[in-house]
């Protein structure tokens, strides 16, 4: 990511790994620019059951799973909020929750969520294949 699109109020967690261009960690990966997942966003707004919002900064290539840090009063927090939408056209009044875990910061999420999702793919794809 170019560091001019990088928002000095985000995290430093997250800003730790964009301004080092560390933004693929197959199968997740990490927004390109500030509006990419402006959809799942909304999605969340809509389906949380706890009313909450998040800044939705990396997806998972091969399933609608997205990691978002928690807006809490207009702040954009460390707290990360790994989701599994199912993008409806409204608000959403049921019982059960989009949220599959939470995090403490982006570093918590990487070391416990995305190297074992990396590890579970590279033992059915070879890493010649991430080349193109």
């Amino acid at each position: 990511m170019k560091p001019e699109i990088i928002n000095s109020n985000w995290p430093n967690a997250l800003r730790w790994f964009l301004v080092q261009n560390t933004e693929s960690f197959c199968p997740w990966h990490f927004l390109s620019h500030s509006t990419e997942f402006e959809s799942a966003a909304k999605a969340f707004a809509n389906e949380d059951t706890k009313n909450r919002m998040v800044f939705v900064f990396a997806s998972r290539q091969d399933n609608d799973d997205f990691a978002g840090l928690e807006i809490v009063d207009g702040t954009i927090t460390d707290k990360v909020i790994v989701f599994h939408p199912v993008f409806g056209s409204g608000k959403s009044y049921r019982s059960w929750d989009v949220v599959e875990t939470e995090y403490n910061d982006v570093f918590e999420f990487l070391s416990n969520h995305i190297v074992q999702d990396m590890k579970d793919w590279a033992l059915t794809e070879d890493a010649s294949d991430l080349l193109g």
